[in-house]
């Protein structure tokens, strides 16, 4: 799949223009919108025929609304250039509803130099094929676009993730921070990220703090390559992973609301979204760093599942289990083992029936069932599942991720059936803790 802004970019970088642009002797003050209305304001430093840069980072010209295109781009141009007037032409034929500007900026042209009809024709051509390669990318995009009404309760395919090779996971990565740049401007918001291995995490906290948690979630993240056997340094996000952390949980529901359109409970401290092949997870950072890191790795799992081999997830009680598990067995003195662990067995020896836990579904709003209990059972029928087959786990995870029911490749490739997984897991929690 080709993403659309890449898509844009890679054809207005056959459409550079020599002599176009430069740096600027001062900056100039300039305000725009961008065309998903995010106004914008700051110092721009230097431009060239495919954007410009500023305080506010790297911005293409395509990116900005049609007429902000226009004003922007004589603010900081020669008048007297032809050149530079082909280039505004061209820009505007790239934008929605830009052709009159288009001919104007032309006309413009060719008062400056009446031989450069050539080079306007050149530039007309260029640009129809920039707008069908536009045009055919955004299909592809509408096409495979994975939609999700909350961020796991999509029925996710089984179609496995293609492998890009460097050049597009560089590209991937520039396209991650563009977008988690225009996530935080949502929320009238402007942070720097440290950029580790897998990640690129933004915080509102200190330096040496985020720094810190940067690094916890590579160390999560080599825990993960070694218990799905990836080979060292192996990335499978999608160029990577962008994390959000916020110190305030009003700034963390704003975030949630204003970007991902989602209204957070009170009670929940962090969520991972999905667009396509992204991840993108944003967290409330709470005072207490065990609860905080339970939290961050949960969250950050989910996004490692959604990038592990497909898309497709596991049943939902085993997709939250298993990012509990994770969260219990990745910190020292986590709290999450003995939260559910106790509430799990407590569930069983009053006779709960753990069967009716693993129809709880995202799908049809049950999770998480009375009481939350799908939480504290998911986890503990995970670590069975673990302790008992921790290989025959890894086999029944990857044969669900290829598109089988759970409940065959349960029987197929863990070797239990559903009734006999919980038999035992309700005869072992009667006697054990």
């Amino acid at each position: 799949m080709i993403p659309m802004r890449h898509a844009i970019l890679a054809a207005l970088a056959t459409l550079c223009l020599l002599g176009t642009g430069g740096t600027l002797p001062e900056p100039v003050r300039v305000r725009f919108r961008l065309a998903d209305d995010v106004a914008v304001t700051g110092s721009l430093t230097c431009w060239d025929a495919d954007g410009f840069d500023g305080t506010f980072g790297r911005r293409q010209w395509v990116e900005l609304k049609t007429k902000d295109v226009w004003h922007v781009h004589r603010r900081v141009m020669d008048q007297e250039s032809a050149t530079d007037w082909i280039n505004l032409g061209r820009v505007m034929l790239l934008v929605p509803d830009g052709d009159k500007w288009a001919q104007r900026a032309f006309r413009q042209a060719l008062r400056r130099d009446a031989s450069v009809q050539d080079a306007i024709d050149d530039a007309r051509a260029k640009a129809a094929e920039a707008k069908k390669l536009r045009e055919a990318a955004e299909k592809v995009i509408s096409d495979e676009r994975l939609e999700s009404g909350s961020p796991e309760a999509e029925s996710w395919r089984a179609d496995a993730w293609p492998t890009l090779s460097e050049e597009q996971q560089q590209a991937a990565v520039l396209t991650m921070r563009a977008d988690a740049t225009r996530i935080l401007e949502r929320a009238g918001m402007r942070l720097e990220p440290v950029e580790t291995s897998y990640f690129l995490f933004y915080s509102d906290m200190n330096r040496a703090e985020t720094i810190k948690w940067a690094a916890e979630l590579d160390n999560m993240y080599r825990r993960l390559q070694r218990i799905f056997e990836l080979p060292s340094g192996t990335n499978i996000f999608w160029g990577k992973a962008a994390i959000f952390v916020f110190s305030d949980p009003d700034r963390f529901r704003l975030v949630e609301a204003e970007s991902f359109g989602h209204l957070v409970p009170l009670s929940v401290g962090g969520l991972c979204h999905f667009r396509g092949p992204k991840v993108f997870v944003s967290f409330y950072r709470q005072p207490d760093d065990l609860s905080f890191a339970a939290i961050l790795v949960h969250e950050t799992v989910h996004g490692f599942m959604h990038r592990y081999r497909t898309p497709r997830r596991l049943p939902t009680w085993a997709n939250e289990g298993f990012a509990d598990f994770l969260s219990a067995v990745i910190f020292n003195d986590s709290p999450v083992d003995e939260d559910r662990r106790r509430r799990a067995v407590e569930f069983v020896r009053i006779g709960g029936n753990p069967d009716e836990v693993l129809d709880l579904s995202y799908a049809d709003s049950s999770w998480p069932g009375r009481d939350s209990i799908g939480y504290p059972v998911g986890y503990l029928l995970v670590w069975l599942m673990i302790q008992d087959r921790p290989s025959r786990f890894g086999a029944w995870v990857n044969a669900v991720k290829a598109g089988k029911n759970w409940q065959d490749a349960l029987a197929e490739d863990f070797g239990v059936s559903r009734e006999h997984l919980v038999e035992t897991f309700a005869r072992y929690f009667q006697v054990n803790d």
